[in-house]
């Protein structure tokens, strides 16, 4: 608009708009191709597709084998416990569990594989397989060995109870190195203390898996003091 050969009508604007301070931005392609994709997937036409796929995933779900790895310990600092669920596509949901109660190892192990039974029966999952890398615990609930304890015989009631809701169940002793990420993941319940941290959920369990339905005093389920404010995208996250 500066070059000398523009008049008219050109000229005219130039002079009418040199007393703004006007940038010139270019139209990003991505952002507005990634506005278009959004409102494609979301139209009106598409819903019955949508609500097909999801009722299909569903389906799948229940019908696919599942990987539960489990691991459970006692020591000093507290008794902890990690989850990990690997789906059939290989995503995983992962849980660090922190036990506000006094237990040994093996009663720990127990609680992982129990707490990790409940969770895959929440999500409706019918058939799995349960990796652990207690011996003990394995042989007891196939039936290897016996429980001669009073609270392990507790504890396998439990857990055999549980088993018997799948379709299609197994579990199986797997080395310590090959069980790392639920290892991980336990060591993480005793490692931070409650209320330090916000952003990693922790479990707190306040009772033994053993006891009756009416005497569990429930689950804490955030270690954070501090009360949330609504957020939008929780529905859709949960």
């Amino acid at each position: 608009m500066r070059k000398p050969e523009l008049s008219g009508r050109m000229a005219k604007w130039s002079m009418h708009l040199s007393g703004y301070d006007l940038k010139f931005e270019p139209r990003t392609a991505i952002k507005s191709q990634a506005l278009a994709d959004f409102v494609s997937d979301f139209c009106p036409a598409h819903q019955t597709q949508a609500e097909q796929d999801i009722l299909k995933l569903e389906e799948d779900k229940g019908e696919q084998v599942w990987e539960l790895h489990v691991d459970g310990a006692s020591n000093a600092r507290g008794a902890r416990v990690g989850l990990v669920l690997k789906s059939p596509q290989g995503d995983l949901i992962v849980q660090a569990v922190r036990c506000e109660f006094k237990a040994k190892n093996n009663e720990e192990e127990y609680e992982a594989l129990i707490l990790g039974l409940r969770l895959v029966l929440d999500l409706k999952i019918k058939h799995l397989k349960v990796y652990s890398d207690s011996k003990l615990i394995v042989n007891h609930v196939n039936e290897s060995y016996e429980a001669r304890d009073s609270r392990m015989m507790a504890y396998l009631d439990v857990g055999k109870e549980l088993t018997l809701r799948f379709a299609t169940f197994s579990i199986k002793q797997i080395p310590r190195d090959q069980n790392a990420e639920a290892d991980a993941l336990a060591t993480l319940g005793t490692t931070f203390n409650a209320g330090t941290i916000s952003t990693i959920p922790i479990v707190h369990v306040l009772e033994p898996a053993i006891l009756k339905p009416e005497q569990e005093a429930g689950v804490l389920c955030n270690t954070s003091s501090k009360e949330e404010t609504p957020d939008w995208r929780k529905p859709y996250q949960d």
